[in-house]
């Protein structure tokens, strides 16, 4: 019980002296450089899925084949990818000046990243499943080869996306930790000192 109390007293004496945090202007000019950075590769997947989906649904009435089984594919995948865009463009941009969650934001911004980078993998793979499985396959062979080419080519795509945005993010992630290695903490018995160096 003595331990305790002592315990509890030498915490209450702590003397907490705090200087300066990185300044709310950097940390505020770090989060929206995040999401000028994130809203250009929704962009970018924005464009490519326009385009795609553009030039497929025309090619789509007049090709026949694996290439029509290409261009069907290609317009409900990036169909999808469209309304992801949409739905990811729409403002809700976190720019806020608190050092604590802009760390976990960017962190959170590098793992799905990575994440959907190792999920393209999965894509590609899958079209390449569907390539061989139409060797063996007399009835939908042509949906099969050209659904499968589609997979390849558009998780060919995303990886090469998502794997350049963590690049980025990670990057620009530097920044913040340059912010973080101005801050000392160093303690003593019944004290503990932040400093920030500026």
């Amino acid at each position: 019980m003595n331990k305790i109390i002592t315990t509890i007293l030498l915490l209450a004496s702590c003397n907490i002296l705090v200087s300066q945090n990185p300044t709310s202007s950097e940390i505020l000019d770090f989060n929206k450089s995040r999401n000028k950075k994130s809203k250009r590769g929704l962009q970018i997947l924005g464009g490519f899925a326009l385009a795609n989906i553009g030039a497929s649904s025309y090619l789509y009435t007049t090709t026949n084949g694996v290439d029509k089984s290409f261009h069907e594919m290609n317009v409900m995948w990036n169909g999808i990818n469209a309304i992801i865009v949409g739905a990811g463009l729409l403002p809700k941009e976190k720019n806020e000046i608190n050092l604590s969650k802009t760390l976990k934001w960017q962190s959170n911004t590098e793992a799905i990243y990575i994440a959907n980078a190792a999920i393209d993998l999965v894509y590609c793979t899958s079209g390449l499943y569907l390539t061989e499985k139409a060797k063996t396959s007399s009835k939908y062979n042509d949906k099969f080869k050209g659904w499968g080419n589609a997979l390849a080519y558009n998780g060919g795509f995303l990886f090469i996306l998502d794997t350049g945005m963590f690049i980025v993010h990670k990057r620009n992630g530097k920044k913040l930790l340059k912010m973080m290695d101005k801050i000392d903490i160093s303690t003593g018995l019944t004290s503990i000192k932040i400093s920030v160096h500026i």
